[in-house]
């Protein structure tokens, strides 16, 4: 791994393997695919990611926004560019309670598909 990469991107990256997932650090950001489970998407693997400035509280504390390629849509959403990958968007998403009582990388997993059950196009 990069050195430049802080111990929470690390962690990041390393619970996301322990589901089965690869991540890499891409510019900004950290990109991985999970697989929509509901909604317009469903049963498809989608690109996601989130920026590394937004990690440095984990795994105590959740990044708030979600990357998705520009294509992703949904009905409603606020969105910026900042620390985006070109032709991607991020979108602000609360996760709400961030409960302990359960591996931080299964919360965030279930937050980002249960976003994605809200995609439109």
């Amino acid at each position: 791994m990069d050195a430049q990469v802080s111990s929470p991107v690390a962690a990041f990256i390393a619970d996301l393997a322990e589901q089965g997932i690869h991540a890499r650090v891409n510019g900004p950001a950290v990109v991985y695919e999970v697989v929509a489970v509901t909604g317009a998407l469903a049963g498809q693997s989608v690109s996601t990611a989130v920026s590394i400035n937004e990690l440095g509280g984990w795994p105590a504390a959740p990044p708030h926004w979600i990357h998705f390629p520009a294509n992703v849509q949904f009905a409603s959403t606020n969105t910026d560019l900042i620390d985006c990958l070109e032709g991607w968007t991020r979108h602000s998403r609360d996760i709400g309670n961030w409960s302990m009582d359960r591996p931080a990388i299964a919360n965030w997993l279930a937050h980002v598909r249960g976003v994605l059950g809200g995609v439109s196009a």
